[in-house]
Protein backbone atom coordinates (compact mmCIF):
# COMPACT_ATOMS: atom_id res chain seq x y z
CA UNK A 1 0.00 0.00 0.00
CA UNK A 2 1.43 3.16 -0.88
CA UNK A 3 2.37 6.03 1.79
CA UNK A 4 -0.10 8.12 2.06
CA UNK A 5 0.10 11.56 4.22
CA UNK A 6 -2.40 12.17 6.80
CA UNK A 7 -3.50 15.47 4.68
CA UNK A 8 -4.82 13.19 2.36
CA UNK A 9 -6.90 10.90 4.53
CA UNK A 10 -10.40 12.33 3.23
CA UNK A 11 -13.98 12.30 4.34
CA UNK A 12 -14.04 9.62 1.84
CA UNK A 13 -11.33 7.39 3.86
CA UNK A 14 -13.41 7.95 6.76
CA UNK A 15 -16.88 7.35 4.96
CA UNK A 16 -15.33 3.79 3.60
CA UNK A 17 -13.70 3.28 7.37
CA UNK A 18 -17.82 3.86 8.35
CA UNK A 19 -19.30 1.23 6.14
CA UNK A 20 -16.75 -1.50 7.40
CA UNK A 21 -17.30 -0.88 10.47
CA UNK A 22 -21.48 -0.95 9.83
CA UNK A 23 -20.89 -4.55 7.31
CA UNK A 24 -19.25 -6.22 10.04
CA UNK A 25 -21.16 -5.25 13.11
CA UNK A 26 -23.42 -8.34 13.02
CA UNK A 27 -26.32 -6.53 12.58
CA UNK A 28 -25.54 -5.72 8.97
CA UNK A 29 -29.22 -6.71 6.46
CA UNK A 30 -28.79 -7.36 3.26
CA UNK A 31 -29.68 -3.93 2.39
CA UNK A 32 -26.66 -2.21 3.81
CA UNK A 33 -24.26 -4.60 1.48
CA UNK A 34 -26.46 -3.61 -1.43
CA UNK A 35 -25.92 -0.24 -0.44
CA UNK A 36 -21.89 -0.56 0.38
CA UNK A 37 -21.77 -2.12 -3.18
CA UNK A 38 -23.27 0.84 -4.66
CA UNK A 39 -21.41 3.52 -2.88
CA UNK A 40 -18.02 1.87 -4.09
CA UNK A 41 -19.39 1.97 -7.69
CA UNK A 42 -19.39 5.30 -7.59
CA UNK A 43 -16.03 6.19 -9.01
CA UNK A 44 -12.88 4.20 -8.55
CA UNK A 45 -11.67 6.65 -5.29
CA UNK A 46 -14.04 4.70 -3.49
CA UNK A 47 -13.52 1.28 -4.43
CA UNK A 48 -9.90 2.21 -3.20
CA UNK A 49 -11.08 3.49 -0.43
CA UNK A 50 -13.16 0.96 0.41
CA UNK A 51 -10.54 -1.78 -0.26
CA UNK A 52 -8.07 0.06 1.92
CA UNK A 53 -10.44 0.16 5.23
CA UNK A 54 -11.34 -3.47 4.85
CA UNK A 55 -7.41 -3.88 4.77
CA UNK A 56 -7.20 -1.64 7.75
CA UNK A 57 -10.00 -3.93 9.89
CA UNK A 58 -8.17 -7.00 9.06
CA UNK A 59 -4.37 -5.40 10.61
CA UNK A 60 -6.11 -3.83 13.24
CA UNK A 61 -7.58 -7.29 14.47
CA UNK A 62 -4.70 -9.20 13.43
CA UNK A 63 -2.37 -6.86 15.63
CA UNK A 64 -4.55 -6.99 18.76
CA UNK A 65 -4.74 -10.48 18.51
CA UNK A 66 -1.26 -11.13 17.85
CA UNK A 67 -0.64 -9.55 21.10
CA UNK A 68 -3.59 -10.40 23.26
CA UNK A 69 -3.69 -14.13 24.76
CA UNK A 70 -5.88 -16.80 22.87
CA UNK A 71 -9.23 -16.62 23.64
CA UNK A 72 -11.69 -19.13 23.09
CA UNK A 73 -13.89 -18.92 20.16
CA UNK A 74 -11.44 -16.14 18.54
CA UNK A 75 -9.10 -16.75 16.05
CA UNK A 76 -7.41 -14.95 13.01
CA UNK A 77 -8.94 -14.59 9.63
CA UNK A 78 -6.71 -15.08 6.87
CA UNK A 79 -6.44 -12.25 4.44
CA UNK A 80 -8.83 -12.53 1.46
CA UNK A 81 -11.42 -15.10 3.90
CA UNK A 82 -14.62 -13.79 3.12
CA UNK A 83 -16.01 -12.89 6.49
CA UNK A 84 -19.76 -13.60 6.88
CA UNK A 85 -22.06 -12.79 9.70
CA UNK A 86 -20.51 -15.03 12.54
CA UNK A 87 -17.30 -13.95 11.47
CA UNK A 88 -18.69 -10.26 11.80
CA UNK A 89 -19.78 -10.33 15.54
CA UNK A 90 -15.85 -11.48 16.12
CA UNK A 91 -14.56 -8.55 14.53
CA UNK A 92 -17.39 -6.27 16.20
CA UNK A 93 -16.75 -7.83 19.42
CA UNK A 94 -12.75 -7.40 18.76
CA UNK A 95 -12.71 -3.91 17.70
CA UNK A 96 -15.51 -2.61 20.09
CA UNK A 97 -13.18 -3.96 22.90
CA UNK A 98 -10.50 -1.89 21.53
CA UNK A 99 -12.53 1.11 21.04
CA UNK A 100 -13.50 0.93 24.52
CA UNK A 101 -10.22 0.25 26.09
CA UNK A 102 -8.76 3.21 24.09
CA UNK A 103 -11.79 5.69 25.12
CA UNK A 104 -10.70 4.32 28.80
CA UNK A 105 -7.43 5.07 29.16
CA UNK A 106 -8.25 8.67 30.47
CA UNK A 107 -9.74 7.12 33.13
CA UNK A 108 -6.95 4.78 34.31
CA UNK A 109 -5.46 6.03 37.71
CA UNK A 110 -8.24 8.19 38.17
CA UNK A 111 -8.72 6.95 42.40
CA UNK A 112 -5.40 7.52 42.46
CA UNK A 113 -5.29 10.98 41.60
CA UNK A 114 -8.75 11.39 43.60
CA UNK A 115 -6.78 10.27 47.00
CA UNK A 116 -3.60 12.21 46.24
CA UNK A 117 -2.18 15.76 47.09
CA UNK A 118 -0.69 16.53 43.39
CA UNK A 119 -1.84 15.04 40.65
CA UNK A 120 -1.80 15.42 36.52
CA UNK A 121 -4.49 14.46 33.87
CA UNK A 122 -3.06 12.51 30.49
CA UNK A 123 -1.36 15.45 28.76
CA UNK A 124 -1.18 17.06 31.61
CA UNK A 125 2.11 19.11 33.60
CA UNK A 126 2.21 21.26 36.80
CA UNK A 127 4.72 22.10 38.70
CA UNK A 128 4.27 22.98 42.62
CA UNK A 129 5.78 24.13 46.07
CA UNK A 130 5.63 21.93 49.11
CA UNK A 131 5.48 23.21 52.66
CA UNK A 132 9.18 23.03 53.34
CA UNK A 133 9.70 25.25 49.90
CA UNK A 134 10.79 21.98 47.91
CA UNK A 135 9.57 22.21 44.25
CA UNK A 136 8.25 19.42 41.85
CA UNK A 137 7.62 19.15 38.57
CA UNK A 138 5.10 16.44 37.64
CA UNK A 139 4.55 15.08 33.79
CA UNK A 140 1.92 13.68 32.64
CA UNK A 141 -0.41 11.33 34.14
CA UNK A 142 1.23 11.68 37.64
CA UNK A 143 0.32 11.36 41.21
CA UNK A 144 1.54 11.69 45.00
CA UNK A 145 1.10 11.76 48.28
CA UNK A 146 2.94 14.25 50.84
CA UNK A 147 3.34 13.03 54.35
CA UNK A 148 6.02 15.98 56.45
CA UNK A 149 6.63 15.68 60.04
CA UNK A 150 9.42 16.77 62.02
CA UNK A 151 11.50 13.19 61.89
CA UNK A 152 11.78 13.47 57.77
CA UNK A 153 9.81 13.83 54.95
CA UNK A 154 7.91 11.43 52.85
CA UNK A 155 7.05 11.34 48.96
CA UNK A 156 4.56 8.17 48.22
CA UNK A 157 4.70 8.53 44.00
CA UNK A 158 1.68 6.24 42.88
CA UNK A 159 2.11 6.64 39.47
CA UNK A 160 3.87 8.84 36.69
CA UNK A 161 7.06 10.67 36.51
CA UNK A 162 8.38 13.86 38.51
CA UNK A 163 11.38 15.97 39.16
CA UNK A 164 12.08 16.84 42.80
CA UNK A 165 14.66 20.26 43.64
CA UNK A 166 14.61 19.68 47.35
CA UNK A 167 15.08 22.11 49.54
CA UNK A 168 17.95 21.94 52.38
CA UNK A 169 16.96 20.73 55.50
CA UNK A 170 19.62 18.71 57.34
CA UNK A 171 17.54 17.41 60.30
CA UNK A 172 14.83 15.77 58.02
CA UNK A 173 15.68 13.41 55.31
CA UNK A 174 13.82 13.84 51.95
CA UNK A 175 12.86 10.06 50.52
CA UNK A 176 10.53 9.05 47.77
CA UNK A 177 9.02 5.98 47.91
CA UNK A 178 7.19 4.60 44.62
CA UNK A 179 5.72 1.00 44.82
CA UNK A 180 8.84 -0.96 44.28
CA UNK A 181 11.83 1.41 45.48
CA UNK A 182 12.73 3.92 47.79
CA UNK A 183 15.23 7.18 46.62
CA UNK A 184 16.31 9.43 49.33
CA UNK A 185 17.71 12.94 48.18
CA UNK A 186 21.33 13.71 48.74
CA UNK A 187 21.60 17.02 46.92
CA UNK A 188 18.76 18.73 45.41
CA UNK A 189 17.91 17.69 42.03
CA UNK A 190 16.84 14.19 40.78
CA UNK A 191 13.79 12.45 38.70
CA UNK A 192 12.08 9.46 40.09
CA UNK A 193 9.57 7.48 37.14
CA UNK A 194 7.62 4.59 37.96
CA UNK A 195 6.77 2.55 35.11
CA UNK A 196 5.75 -1.04 34.21
CA UNK A 197 9.79 -2.42 34.64
CA UNK A 198 10.43 -0.84 37.84
CA UNK A 199 11.66 2.82 39.29
CA UNK A 200 13.81 4.68 36.99
CA UNK A 201 16.12 7.06 38.84
CA UNK A 202 17.66 9.79 36.87
CA UNK A 203 20.31 12.88 38.80
CA UNK A 204 20.46 16.37 37.87
CA UNK A 205 22.81 17.52 40.82
CA UNK A 206 24.31 15.89 43.57
CA UNK A 207 23.40 12.37 44.34
CA UNK A 208 20.83 10.06 45.63
CA UNK A 209 20.33 6.53 47.23
CA UNK A 210 18.23 3.94 46.07
CA UNK A 211 16.73 0.78 47.74
CA UNK A 212 14.16 -1.83 47.84
CA UNK A 213 11.23 -1.57 50.27
CA UNK A 214 12.10 -4.21 52.72
CA UNK A 215 15.99 -2.91 52.34
CA UNK A 216 16.94 -1.41 55.49
CA UNK A 217 19.86 0.90 54.56
CA UNK A 218 20.72 2.89 51.53
CA UNK A 219 24.17 0.74 50.20
CA UNK A 220 26.92 2.43 49.26
CA UNK A 221 26.60 0.87 45.96
CA UNK A 222 23.27 1.79 44.84
CA UNK A 223 24.11 5.59 44.41
CA UNK A 224 23.14 7.35 41.94
CA UNK A 225 25.54 10.88 41.10
CA UNK A 226 24.75 13.38 38.65
CA UNK A 227 24.21 12.75 34.87
CA UNK A 228 23.32 9.46 36.00
CA UNK A 229 20.34 7.28 35.48
CA UNK A 230 19.50 4.14 37.43
CA UNK A 231 16.45 1.70 37.43
CA UNK A 232 15.43 -0.49 40.11
CA UNK A 233 12.82 -3.65 40.25
CA UNK A 234 12.24 -6.30 42.31
CA UNK A 235 13.26 -8.82 39.75
CA UNK A 236 16.84 -7.43 38.86
CA UNK A 237 17.36 -5.08 41.94
CA UNK A 238 19.38 -2.25 41.24
CA UNK A 239 20.87 -1.59 38.00
CA UNK A 240 24.17 -0.12 37.67
CA UNK A 241 24.36 3.49 36.68
CA UNK A 242 24.23 4.83 33.06
CA UNK A 243 25.60 8.32 32.37
CA UNK A 244 23.02 10.10 30.74
CA UNK A 245 22.79 13.74 28.39
CA UNK A 246 21.20 15.91 30.69
CA UNK A 247 19.53 18.06 28.05
CA UNK A 248 17.55 15.06 26.95
CA UNK A 249 16.87 14.52 30.54
CA UNK A 250 15.31 17.69 31.44
CA UNK A 251 13.49 17.99 27.84
CA UNK A 252 10.04 16.95 28.61
CA UNK A 253 9.95 19.80 31.17
CA UNK A 254 10.88 22.67 28.36
CA UNK A 255 8.40 20.91 26.05
CA UNK A 256 10.11 18.59 24.23
CA UNK A 257 10.63 14.48 23.88
CA UNK A 258 13.83 14.43 22.44
CA UNK A 259 15.08 10.99 20.40
CA UNK A 260 18.21 9.53 19.44
CA UNK A 261 17.99 6.66 16.93
CA UNK A 262 15.44 5.32 19.18
CA UNK A 263 13.04 2.18 17.72
CA UNK A 264 9.74 3.70 16.42
CA UNK A 265 8.02 1.06 18.82
CA UNK A 266 9.56 2.93 21.69
CA UNK A 267 8.81 6.59 20.40
CA UNK A 268 5.19 5.58 20.22
CA UNK A 269 5.02 4.08 23.38
CA UNK A 270 6.56 7.61 24.81
CA UNK A 271 4.29 9.77 22.91
CA UNK A 272 1.32 7.37 23.73
CA UNK A 273 1.79 8.58 27.64
CA UNK A 274 0.83 12.25 26.80
CA UNK A 275 -2.24 10.91 24.42
CA UNK A 276 -6.12 10.30 26.13
CA UNK A 277 -6.67 7.11 24.14
CA UNK A 278 -4.02 4.75 22.17
CA UNK A 279 -1.85 4.46 19.89
CA UNK A 280 -0.95 1.56 18.23
CA UNK A 281 1.13 0.00 15.62
CA UNK A 282 -0.61 -2.45 13.29
CA UNK A 283 2.27 -3.65 11.53
CA UNK A 284 5.40 -5.26 13.41
CA UNK A 285 7.66 -4.20 10.66
CA UNK A 286 7.20 -1.26 11.57
CA UNK A 287 8.68 -1.35 14.83
CA UNK A 288 12.44 -1.39 14.68
CA UNK A 289 12.36 1.53 12.49
CA UNK A 290 15.22 4.16 13.77
CA UNK A 291 13.55 7.56 14.78
CA UNK A 292 16.09 10.95 15.51
CA UNK A 293 14.20 14.23 16.60
CA UNK A 294 12.72 16.38 18.71
CA UNK A 295 9.31 16.82 19.00
CA UNK A 296 6.78 18.94 20.78
CA UNK A 297 5.04 17.09 24.10
CA UNK A 298 1.99 19.13 24.34
CA UNK A 299 0.86 17.54 20.70
CA UNK A 300 1.54 14.30 20.38
CA UNK A 301 -0.49 13.98 17.21
CA UNK A 302 1.60 16.81 15.34
CA UNK A 303 4.54 14.53 16.43
CA UNK A 304 3.57 11.25 14.40
CA UNK A 305 2.44 13.68 11.51
CA UNK A 306 6.07 14.58 11.82
CA UNK A 307 6.89 11.27 11.96
CA UNK A 308 4.79 10.53 9.02
CA UNK A 309 6.88 13.09 7.02
CA UNK A 310 9.91 11.33 7.55
CA UNK A 311 9.05 7.52 7.49
CA UNK A 312 7.32 5.24 5.67
CA UNK A 313 4.44 5.04 8.25
CA UNK A 314 0.59 5.69 7.29
CA UNK A 315 -1.36 7.33 10.09
CA UNK A 316 -4.91 6.81 11.00
CA UNK A 317 -7.16 8.62 13.22
CA UNK A 318 -10.28 6.22 13.96
CA UNK A 319 -11.68 8.16 17.04
CA UNK A 320 -9.71 11.13 19.02
CA UNK A 321 -9.19 8.34 21.12
CA UNK A 322 -7.43 5.32 18.98
CA UNK A 323 -4.68 6.41 16.37
CA UNK A 324 -2.98 3.36 14.16
CA UNK A 325 -0.08 3.60 12.55
CA UNK A 326 0.91 1.06 9.77
CA UNK A 327 3.48 0.76 6.74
Amino acid sequence: MSKAPVSEITALSDQAIDWVIRLNSGKAAAEDFAEAKAWQSRSPSHRKAFAEAEQLWLEMGNAMLASAPPAAGLRKIPAGTRRGRSHGRQWAGLAAGLLLAASAIQFLGFGERWFSDYSTGVGEQKHVILADGSQVALNTDTAFSVAFDAAGRHIALHRGQAVFTVAKDPARPFEVATGTAVVKALGTVFEVWEDSRGTRVTVEEHAVGVKGLDDKDYPESSRVNAGQQARYSPEHGFEAPVAIDPKQMSAWRRGKLIFKNQPLAAVVAELDRYYPGRMVIVNGGLETLRVTGVFPVGDPAAALDMIADILPVNITRITPWLTLLRG
